[in-house]
């Protein structure tokens, strides 16, 4: 990666979060190849999930991301 982009939490804490449109606008531009959004509305029940990839590479995104979460 040969750009570092700044992202600044909103609280500084054990659970501090960076803004979403933050998170969201660092990542425009760049060159995906598979893409996926994943989150929580504040005013809606269950997920929101959006992206570029279909259901079978969606699945496998989601594990490789929660094997780099957890530390392999």
């Amino acid at each position: 990666m040969s750009e570092v982009v700044r992202l600044v939490p909103e609280t500084a804490s054990e659970d501090w979060r960076c803004a979403a449109d933050e998170v969201l606008e660092a990542a425009k531009g760049r060159n995906w190849h598979r893409l996926m959004v994943i989150g929580e509305l504040e005013d809606e029940d269950g997920v929101y999930i959006t992206g570029t990839a279909n259901a079978g590479e969606t699945l496998i995104l989601m594990e490789r991301a929660k094997m780099d979460i957890i530390g392999r």
